[in-house]
């Protein structure tokens, strides 16, 4: 019987969708321990937003899109790696600052545990986002 032979050079474009997926699967998971860690510890109790339905669907959407963007801007420009860093980072800063200013209940505590969960979670992501799909589609790794 022979054996087949299934060795096959991947394509920038895999890789980078890999390298998104891959960081959007350890941002769910970090974001997932914040998540439980900080209601534990806070006793914050709202979840019609922010739960682990939300958090898995999103943060893995977001991510995969991200790997996407980044074999776009890898491929068609020059410095398409520094060019997605700096973009990815200034995304994360906006939306940590608009995490900073959301208002979610009357309830002033409320609002300030959602703010702190909610800026966590995008911290999360934009870190995850921003420095590990580059380095894993540069590295060996896929």
């Amino acid at each position: 019987m022979e054996r087949m032979n299934w060795d096959f050079e991947q394509t920038e474009f895999s890789k980078s969708i890999l390298a998104g997926l891959f960081a959007g699967i350890a941002a769910t998971i970090l974001s997932l321990c914040y998540n439980i860690g900080f209601r534990y510890y806070s006793g914050f109790s709202l979840s019609a937003i922010l739960n682990v339905s939300t958090i898995i669907f999103i943060v893995l959407l977001l991510a995969t899109i991200a790997g996407s963007v980044f074999y776009v801007l890898h491929h068609y420009f020059k410095k398409g790696t520094l060019i997605y860093i700096l973009i990815s980072l200034i995304i994360t800063v906006a939306l940590f600052a608009g995490a900073s200013m959301v208002q979610r209940s009357a309830d002033p505590v409320l609002t300030a545990q959602f703010r702190e969960l909610l800026s966590g979670i995008v911290l999360i992501t934009g870190f995850c986002v921003v420095f590990m799909i580059p380095l894993l589609f540069r590295g060996d790794y896929l």
